[in-house]
């Protein structure tokens, strides 16, 4: 793949230094200030530094590695309920969860949890660099421990409770204007991404773009 022509400053510097609105890589207008350019979606820093150019992965590719991360644990459950003839019970659902914790930790170092490694995305920092492991478990294990004890401690100890319910709804409102955001933020991020300053790229391999060809 052919690379653009670098140059002579450092790649992660602020983004206030290094976005103009004019894309490297397209040539075209873009919005001042976005990490992707909003016309050919290549990551704006790689084509400003002459680096092997990444692009934003999809709004579909994102919605669906969140929803086989949600699905994972609950089919396994339902693999491991049929193979012991006794339906999906809470602890197949419990070792699904386990085989998800333990898939993740073993894709963590590479920016990435189960369902991203399906449709093939990868997290990164705002900045270009990689995503830490450090940084993945707090985004993707830390985020949902967060959101999911209140409901499980509240439905387990208030479970009829007016207060507990609403607690619960306000939650699951969190949850979705948390994904909602994809559709509404120029590089694609959640609420979540903008908490822990991480981005989505697609690791699928890309037509190159102009300025790519030109400088084979």
């Amino acid at each position: 793949m052919g690379r653009f022509e670098p140059l002579p400053t450092d790649p992660y510097r602020q983004p206030s230094e290094l976005f103009g609105a004019i894309c490297a890589a397209c040539r075209q207008d873009t919005r001042l200030g976005v990490k992707f350019c909003t016309s050919c979606n290549v990551l704006r820093s790689d084509a400003e530094y002459g680096h092997s150019p990444r692009y934003a992965a999809s709004r579909l590719s994102r919605f669906m590695g969140a929803l086989a991360d949600g699905l994972i644990p609950s089919v396994i459950g339902l693999v491991l309920g049929l193979a012991s003839l006794g339906g999906v019970l809470e602890l197949e659902l419990w070792l699904g969860s386990v085989i998800w914790l333990a898939w993740f930790a073993f894709l963590a170092g590479r920016g990435q949890t189960p369902g991203k490694q399906i449709v093939s995305t990868q997290v990164i920092r705002t900045n270009g660099s990689p995503a830490t492991r450090g940084r993945m478990w707090a985004r993707e294990v830390g985020y949902r421990v967060v959101i999911n004890a209140p409901i499980l401690i509240l439905s387990s100890l208030y479970p009829d409770s007016v207060a507990s319910n609403l607690i619960v709804l306000a939650i699951a409102v969190i949850v979705v204007a948390d994904g909602v955001a994809i559709f509404f933020n120029p590089d694609r991020q959640t609420l979540h991404d903008r908490i822990f300053g991480t981005l989505v790229i697609s690791v699928r391999a890309v037509p190159q773009t102009s300025a790519e060809l030109r400088a084979l």
